[in-house]
C-alpha cells in the first residue's frame, strides 16, 4: 500500500473502532501527540490511551476533507465525530500529519486541533 492507502486505512479502522487493525499499521516506536497535550511514544502506551478515549464511545466518524502526500509524508484535513455511548455527539476539526515508513507502518502522527472546542464538545 502507498503512504495514503495506510491513512486511509487506518483512518477506517478509528471508523470501525478496531483498537487491534488500528494498531497493526502502526511501527511499535511510533509517536502519537495531539499537540496541545504530551506526545505518547509506542503502540503500548497508544493503545492505553485509545482503549480508555473509546470506553466511553459507541461509534467513530471521522471525515476526511482533504488528503495530501509528499513522499512518506501524508496530511488529513479532517473532521472526526464521535458518538457517545449515551447517544451524545462531539466533532473537532483536525489536522493530521502522519509519517509512514518504508515497510508501510506508520512511525509518527500528530494531530492539531484546538483544545477549547474539544474541551466543549466532548463536556459532559
Amino acid at each position: 500500500m502507498t503512504p495514503q492507502q495506510i491513512v486511509e486505512a487506518f483512518i477506517g479502522q478509528w471508523n470501525a473502532c478496531d483498537i487491534k487493525a488500528m494498531l497493526a499499521l502502526c511501527a511499535d516506536d511510533i509517536v502519537y501527540h495531539n499537540i496541545p497535550m504530551e506526545p505518547i511514544h509506542g503502540t503500548a502506551a497508544m493503545r492505553d490511551m485509545v482503549e480508555g478515549f473509546l470506553a466511553n464511545i459507541a461509534a467513530c466518524d471521522w471525515e476526511v476533507h482533504a488528503i495530501a502526500t509528499n513522499g512518506n509524508v501524508v496530511l488529513t484535513e479532517r473532521t472526526d465525530g464521535f458518538t457517545f455511548k449515551d447517544g451524545r455527539h462531539a466533532a473537532i476539526r483536525v489536522m493530521g500529519i502522519f509519517e509512514v515508513s518504508a515497510s508501510g507502518h506508520i512511525t509518527a502522527w500528530r494531530d492539531y486541533f484546538d483544545m477549547l472546542e474539544f474541551q466543549r464538545e466532548f463536556a459532559g
